[in-house]
């Protein structure tokens, strides 16, 4: 792990893990970049930045692998491949729902512009 992540301007760039949730799944739950939801199932669940973006496909989200303030990890299934043993990150299973209120700091210094354009 980089130690990169304890540097205090990432810290205000990024302070909550994000999950990147498609437009149109964004739209039907009434969600914008920067809200606050907990993404959770059977395993666990975590609180996370919301990041509009069309880099996923309806109806999947995709979470960043570690972060201070918490990860996936904890949403993750004991199952793992029997050839790898790696777990099954990609197959994992999870809702999502808002959270209400919001930390202003966090709308004023995070960013959401577009990560992977690459026009």
């Amino acid at each position: 792990m980089g130690t990169d992540r304890h540097l205090p301007e990432k810290a205000l760039a990024l302070p909550f893990p994000y999950v990147e949730v498609n437009p149109e799944d964004a739209k039907r739950l009434g969600l914008k970049s920067g809200d606050l939801v907990e993404v959770y199932n059977e395993e666990g669940n975590g609180i996370f930045l919301v990041y509009v973006t069309d880099a996923v496909k309806p109806g999947s989200l995709f979470l960043v692998m570690y972060h201070w303030r918490g990860t996936s990890n904890s949403l993750v299934t004991g199952y793992t491949d029997p050839k790898t043993t790696i777990p099954w990150y990609k197959g994992t299973r999870a809702n999502l729902r808002k959270v209400a209120g919001a930390i202003p700091s966090v709308q004023q210094t995070a960013s959401f512009l577009q990560q992977n354009k690459f026009d």
